[in-house]
């Protein structure tokens, strides 16, 4: 009979969720498609990381911040509606709450408000919750995979 403790069962290269980073906010009042791709490739980190354009909505910046070996990347959704969604993730763990990656968030959004002043932080998950709220039509705001 073989225990567990003397065969460990082999790692994964599937990371878990609850143990990555993941940082969301949504900006509002943003420009056009074609302005706003034009803004976002300004945010090209050169030697820093590399930015790319998955598509024709949605962009990705991959970092290395500082002198962490651990790579943070940032997918842009152009999201129309005059709205850009951003999301942050790492494989750094959430238990001390990972501060490089809310700094990345925070250096992010700090560079998208001088790009895009008119623009306005609707949504941000290290400070609103973990989901996006939603308003009804009543006017009241509600969160949840029910909202």
């Amino acid at each position: 009979m073989r225990l567990a403790a003397d065969h460990p069962e082999p790692q994964s290269n599937v990371l878990d969720p609850q143990r990555l980073a993941r940082l969301e906010a949504i900006l509002t009042g943003v420009p056009g498609d074609r302005e706003l791709r034009l803004v976002l490739e300004l945010l090209d980190p050169g030697n820093a990381g590399t930015f790319t354009w998955l598509d024709q909505r949605n962009a990705s910046l991959v970092l290395m911040p500082g002198i962490a070996a651990l790579p943070v990347q940032v997918l842009l959704e152009l999201k129309g509606r005059g709205e850009l969604g951003v999301l942050v993730i790492s494989r750094e763990g959430m238990g001390r709450g990972a501060p490089l990656s809310r700094g990345v968030l925070e250096q992010l959004l700090e560079r998208l408000q001088q790009l895009l002043p008119e623009s306005g932080l609707r949504y941000r998950s290290d400070r609103d919750g973990p989901l996006e709220p939603i308003v009804n039509a009543i006017g009241f705001r509600q969160v949840g995979p029910d909202a």
